[in-house]
């Protein structure tokens, strides 16, 4: 997995936390082979994270410290939604349901943030 970069301890936190429920989550719930599919769509929004955190000086710091949890919820949802059957479904749901409810308490948290290039 590709290291994010983090503009706080307390961001690190706050997205090293989210990241885990959700791969976790999804490890749960796969064969090796696409729990390493996900794992790969991970890397393409650390990368774009990454380098769009290069310009974080240029006024777009909340835009920047955001793109983790939506992408990661967009990729989770529609990766568990690809993967649902019949027996997984309840599982799958359950996950869907609390990760929901996480990303809002993540989104809370970075609101919360200052700016703070460490």
């Amino acid at each position: 997995m590709i290291e994010p970069i983090y503009s706080s301890e307390e961001h690190k936190q706050i997205i090293e936390t989210y990241i885990t429920m959700c791969t976790e989550f999804v490890k749960d719930v796969s064969t090796k082979s696409k729990y390493n599919n996900f794992l790969d769509v991970l890397d393409t929004v650390l990368e774009y994270h990454n380098n769009y955190g290069k310009g974080v000086r240029e006024n777009n710091f909340y835009d920047w410290i955001m793109i983790i949890p939506i992408n990661l919820s967009v990729a989770t949802n529609g990766y568990f939604a690809g993967l649902e059957t019949k027996r997984n479904a309840t599982t799958i749901r359950a996950y869907k349901t609390i990760l929901s409810e996480i990303v809002f308490d993540v989104v809370d948290k970075i609101d919360a943030l200052e700016q703070v290039n460490d």
